[in-house]
């Protein structure tokens, strides 16, 4: 059923038949069906290794030395994540799946089945590996052995749009000062998060999931025995821990485990859940985005977040939660788990690193045995396993024996050094700081031989530079904050706060020529020791400002 308007400027209402949304990563669940389809007519199978295909289709990109398509539906690869990127403006800009991934594809972060982490250019390349199989583009191979055959005529993987389907489609909104439109973009990876779609056609599909692999009318698209890969664990951060199947979390809801998925596309949120002890799934769709700002969720995000666990709650009731005992174990010399851990799916190297920083988790360590996460304490009860009643968390090391990946649930989170950089930042700094220190040596000199006019403005600028450095860098690093925290309120276009800063950039390049092609200014070295030497006193709190934006 349709609720609210599907475009409130037109007064079109919503219909759960007829108006088409954004289903976000909800699409999982449809490109896993497409491909136990696939592998039901024999043209895939999903536990055997893809490296030759992409051979023969000449694709290259950093991967274990041997992947599944398995390992890519269920986010066990070891891929990251870029969330830029993911989208464009024109449909004229969008590029082929397999072009775009050559260019973009994240890197591999863990080993093969380490751990869950989601990763849509991960599921993309699962939906490119089916597109090599067929020899038929993803979104036509989708409609062939999914949408079509389980009556989803309204349904499309295709970014590039008809006018007439694109006319059909809900305008999208996010939350800012009021509930406002936010214009149409394309995917470049339809796979992950591309699916089009109504209300109905998702029910078609789900009771499909719900029947064994068969609609109603007994007609079936893959076996029993495939559709139990979609309702059964097929991959997990610790056995302890809930796990994925091949397209939905495993998600423990009044005692019964319920496979869900939510999708976030801008402007849209979507969820789909099923509960196989109850025979009931459910989807929910809304064109409005799930947050207000950064974190807090909006009315839409309350809703999605709620709605099932009350539905269920109301309608049956809990099972009791089996009790889990905590297990105690001997201290060991491997008590370095404390620190802080930043989300490890948003980019560090760009604009969104001011989602990455106000995301972040503090571990502190009590003890050889005990740690702390937000108030909670936890007992270690095996090696890098913690757990306090039901909930466990699990730390990941590298090579080396040093702690990278802190693991909760379905939430992966990279341990941040207290001073994070990527390599631009390093060379950067570094630079200006030796020029800096450099600068600072060399009016020094020239105060003690009396260097003047323009030979000391020529050498007293060397240090000028390095400090003009470090406040360019640090205003570059505000806008890039200012600008990431546009993109996460859905603003388009350059926002106005950017602009302001500016002015202060061009004041001190001016400031910079003035003193470069001045005469005779008084007592050169003198004002830029001093201008240096407040510079090094403020250097702490601008490395942390620096760290803190980054």
């Amino acid at each position: 059923k349709g609720y609210g308007f599907a475009d409130g400027a037109k007064s079109v209402p919503m219909d759960a038949e007829r108006t088409r949304v954004r289903v976000g990563a909800v699409s999982h669940l449809a490109t896993a069906a497409t491909a136990l389809a696939a592998a039901e007519v024999g043209t895939v199978r999903l536990q055997q290794d893809i490296h030759p295909l992409w051979e023969r289709n000449e694709f290259s990109i950093p991967s274990p030395s041997t992947l599944t398509l398995s390992d890519l539906l269920t986010h066990s690869a070891g891929y990251t994540d870029r969330l830029l990127g993911q989208f464009v403006g024109n449909e004229n800009e969008l590029l082929p799946l397999r072009e775009h991934l050559m260019a973009v594809m994240p890197p591999l972060v863990l080993q093969a089945g380490q751990a869950v982490l989601p990763s849509v250019h991960g599921l993309a390349a699962a939906g490119l590996t089916l597109e090599f199989a067929a020899a038929q583009p993803f979104p036509d191979l989708a409609q062939r052995l999914l949408l079509m055959p389980a009556g989803m005529a309204a349904s499309t993987f295709d970014a590039k749009l008809p006018a007439a389907m694109r006319s059909a489609i809900a305008v999208g909104h996010h939350w800012g000062a009021s509930l406002e439109p936010v214009p149409y973009d394309f995917t470049e990876l339809a796979p992950a998060n591309g699916l089009i779609t109504t209300a109905a056609d998702m029910a078609k599909l789900l009771q499909v999931v719900t029947g064994g692999g068969a609609k109603p009318d007994g007609t079936r698209l893959w076996s029993d025995e495939a559709n139990r890969l979609l309702l059964t664990r097929r991959a997990t951060n610790n056995t302890n821990m809930p796990g994925r199947s091949l397209a939905l979390e495993e998600t423990p809801l009044g005692g019964r485990t319920v496979w869900m998925q939510t999708g976030l596309v801008r402007g849209y949120t979507a969820q789909v859940s099923v509960a196989p002890e109850l025979n009931l799934a459910i989807f929910l769709a809304a064109n409005g985005g799930a947050y207000e700002g950064l974190q807090e969720l909006s009315r839409t995000g309350v809703l999605l977040h709620t709605f099932t666990d009350q539905l269920i709650g109301s309608l049956w009731p809990a099972v009791p939660a089996p009790v889990v005992p905590v297990r105690n174990i001997a201290p060991d010399d491997r008590a370095d788990d404390a620190g802080q851990y930043r989300v490890a799916t948003i980019d560090k190297d760009t604009p969104l690193k001011a989602i990455r920083l106000l995301r972040a988790l503090q571990v502190n360590g009590e003890s050889d045995v005990r740690i702390v996460l937000e108030g909670q304490q936890f007992q270690k009860i095996g090696l890098d396993l913690f757990q306090n009643g039901p909930e466990f968390v699990r730390f990941l090391r590298d090579g080396e024996g040093n702690v990278t990946y802190l693991l909760r649930g379905h939430e992966v989170w990279e341990r941040a050094p207290a001073f994070e950089t990527d390599l631009v930042q390093r060379s950067f700094i570094g630079t200006a700081l030796v020029l800096l220190a450099l600068g600072a040596l060399v009016s020094l000199v020239g105060l003690v031989v009396g260097w003047k006019r323009r030979l000391a403005n020529l050498i007293g600028l060397v240090g000028a530079l390095g400090g003009l450095g470090l406040a360019g860098w640090v205003a570059w690093e505000l806008m890039h904050l200012t600008l990431g925290l546009a993109m996460a309120q859905g603003m388009a276009g350059v926002p106005f706060g950017l602009l302001l800063w500016a002015v202060p950039a061009a004041a001190a390049a001016f400031s910079f020529f003035y003193a470069l092609f001045g005469i005779g200014i008084p007592n050169f070295n003198r004002l830029t020791l001093i201008g240096i030497t407040v510079g090094w006193a403020l250097l702490y709190p601008v490395l942390n400002v620096w760290n803190l934006l980054a």
